[in-house]
């Protein structure tokens, strides 16, 4: 016994699903370079300040790994020291990016149901 099935429509519905997919990962992008370029400049502005180049390299720093990943933080030998170690514990990248954190997956998620 054989059976034959035949589905029409397929071609056009594969094609609907990439044209949204992309659709999504454009706007899954911008929405993420948008909320790494706002916690960078958080970052920033709440830095220590002494000459401030550590300020005006972590606000400098965000970069583009591959669409909907960005990446951000300070490439000076101390930045880390002054994140981590530092007596006085700022933590001025940790907590720029736990301020944003639920704000950007909310607008995330609301962007990409929107499509």
């Amino acid at each position: 016994m054989r059976l034959n099935i035949k589905v029409s429509g397929l071609d056009s519905a594969i094609k609907g699903f990439s044209v949204r997919s992309s659709k999504a990962k454009g706007t899954a992008d911008k929405v993420t370079e948008a909320y790494t370029r706002k916690m960078a400049n958080e970052a920033g502005d709440n830095a220590p300040v002494k000459t401030g180049n550590l300020r005006a390299n972590v606000k400098a720093s965000p970069f583009r790994l591959q669409p909907g990943t960005w990446e951000f933080g300070g490439t000076l030998p101390y930045a880390r020291r002054q994140e981590y170690e530092h007596k006085t514990h700022k933590g001025f990248i940790r907590k720029a990016v736990w301020r944003n954190r639920s704000e950007y997956r909310n607008v995330l998620r609301r962007e990409v149901i929107d499509l």
